[in-house]
């Protein structure tokens, strides 16, 4: 990777695009590949950008060694998807466009994390870059996920 570095968020030039590319579970996965390639095929569509990885246990780390020759910011503390997105603001002020590399559930509960926390730059949010036939387990496996989710906060406000 060229130039991978725990920024401070004034270090960013304007960008035409930051995408948040969000960690997957500690572990080098498929899901971790999926993602930075949505992401690549977003910054190609761009015309290059800034990536942010995020991500706890070198989840963050392993995702900026899959974006070799990328301008890629790391943010190592980020837990969960709240997280990912709230300690990716500061260098998504700094951006045109925002884009979110994961399943399309996820990208859109992330993104009305960011909405509740910045509805400002949510305006900014545009479709990342996914190919139905490339990944479409990933996507199914979101959609469950999240349908899982739903299903908790269900049984938790029906007590």
């Amino acid at each position: 990777m060229r130039d991978a570095h725990r920024a401070a968020p004034g270090y960013l030039p304007r960008v035409s695009i930051v995408i948040l590319v969000p960690g997957y579970g500690g572990h080098f996965r498929a899901v971790e590949r999926w993602r930075m390639a949505v992401a690549l095929r977003t910054l190609a569509a761009h015309d290059g950008g800034t990536l942010v990885v995020s991500g706890h246990r070198g989840e963050a780390e392993r995702l900026a060694w899959l974006a070799p020759q990328r301008d890629v910011v790391l943010e190592p503390t980020a837990r969960t998807t709240w997280d990912n997105v709230e300690r990716s603001i500061p260098y998504f002020e700094q951006a045109d466009c925002l884009a979110i590399a994961s399943d399309w559930f996820h990208a859109r509960r992330a993104g009305q994390y960011l909405w509740q926390l910045r509805p400002d730059l949510s305006k900014r949010l545009v479709p990342a870059e996914r190919q139905w036939w490339r990944g479409w387990w990933i996507q199914a496996g979101g959609a469950a996920y999240e349908t899982l989710l739903a299903t908790r906060r269900l049984v938790k406000s029906a007590r």
